[in-house]
């Protein structure tokens, strides 16, 4: 009867290390990643196909541009682009596929990262800001939300 009882123990607490285990797992798995940092660039790209176009590229020194045509979307010497969504479905006439790219300079490394945004976010960061956000754990390279700029 008392060898049932220890066996019985083992197996709880077998069964609660391992529980405990995966908890923190999980919890590591599931927690935000989140960044700190300067935002360089802006970039629009227009896919259509294998075929990656930059449209636009705005930084500190102005916007560049590939398109002439879809240019004139843009008002003159914006330096940060902001994309309503009138701008955006005749970018996707040319188009069909657009992303939006930021650069940052991370705070904690000395690094320049590029993130996927979507657009809102991507009008959100301007150039010269820092920005707190948070990227999918799974997949670094694309910013989940904003939480302070």
């Amino acid at each position: 009867m008392l060898n049932q009882i220890d066996d019985t123990r083992k197996k709880r607490a077998v069964i609660i290390f391992f529980a405990a285990l995966l908890f923190i797992s999980m919890k590591g798995f599931l927690s935000p990643v989140i960044g700190v940092g300067f935002v360089l660039q802006k970039e629009i790209i227009g896919i259509d196909g294998d075929e990656r176009v930059i449209i636009f590229q705005s930084d500190i020194d102005g916007v560049l541009t590939e398109n002439d045509s879809l240019r004139l979307l843009i008002p003159e010497g914006s330096e940060n682009l902001q994309i309503s969504e009138y701008i955006e479905t005749e970018f996707k006439k040319t188009y069909p596929e657009i992303e939006y790219i930021v650069h940052m300079r991370l705070c904690t490394e000395d690094s320049v990262r590029e993130y996927r945004v979507n657009r809102e976010d991507f009008n959100i960061l301007n150039i010269g800001t820092v920005a707190r956000f948070e990227v999918y754990r799974s997949e670094r390279t694309a910013i989940k939300r904003i939480i302070e700029v």
